[in-house]
């Protein structure tokens, strides 16, 4: 996984019941991935960051030229940056690999 690799997220579960279905999935590409604290840094495309909920398990799946990851977990933080709408997404599962 690299710098502008693809960045899919789908809903895999909601945590709260009183969840309307409001949230779907939304796109982006890779900004950083911290090893240590097994995080990706995504920028968002053509979606507002209110319209990704931090109480939902996702689906992440990362698509490069030579492989597509695939992980689960939740987006801890979102925030305006000087390079655009962040997603902190934190992976809770590890990553299986299509190639």
């Amino acid at each position: 996984m690299k710098q502008g690799d693809r960045v899919q997220l789908t809903v895999k579960k909601y945590l709260k019941k009183d969840y309307s279905k409001e949230y779907g999935s939304c796109s982006g590409t890779v900004l950083l991935y911290n090893t240590k604290e097994e995080c990706i840094y995504f920028l968002l495309e053509n979606e507002e960051l209110t319209n990704v909920s931090l109480d939902i398990i996702y689906q992440c799946e990362i698509t490069s030229l030579k492989e597509r990851l695939s992980c689960t977990g939740r987006v801890k933080e979102r925030y305006y940056h000087e390079s655009g709408k962040v997603l902190k997404f934190e992976i809770e599962n590890g990553f299986s690999v299509d190639k």
